[in-house]
């Protein structure tokens, strides 16, 4: 899909989101998760290029794929709890999104930790030269 396909289905769901919302809002929700993994379903060709980029990283001197896969990992993680907290936050319920987006970033932090151990043991290992 193009740009202005994938446009054309966002603009079309908010349109029929609108109406949902008005006339049956117990399905927002649902209509809401549908577009949104329309839309993600729509780009995925795309991250064909990205993660050709990233295989061009793993070949460069000190960096490890491991490290990188626990970064994209990271990403996705934040990127999934950030679209779940805006739809909290659109159906009125902003401490279910606060307490998502806490549940989220430890959740990154915690997936990352062997890069932030990693960076410490080479840090000291320079300290200590």
């Amino acid at each position: 899909m193009n740009g202005l396909e994938i446009g054309i289905i966002v603009v079309s769901g908010v349109v029929l989101l609108s109406v949902v919302k008005k006339s049956a809002s117990v399905y927002t929700v649902i209509v809401q998760i549908a577009l949104g993994v329309i839309v993600l379903l729509s780009v995925l060709p795309q991250a064909k290029d990205l993660l050709s980029v990233m295989d061009g990283l793993v070949t460069v001197d000190g960096v490890s794929g491991q490290s990188i896969k626990i970064m994209l990992k990271a990403f996705g993680i934040l990127s999934i709890g950030a679209v779940t907290a805006d739809i909290c936050r659109d159906n009125g319920e902003n401490a279910l999104a606060g307490i998502v987006e806490i549940g989220v970033k430890i959740m990154a932090v915690s997936c990352a930790l062997p890069v932030f151990q990693a960076v410490l043991t080479l840090a000291t290992s320079f300290l200590n030269r």
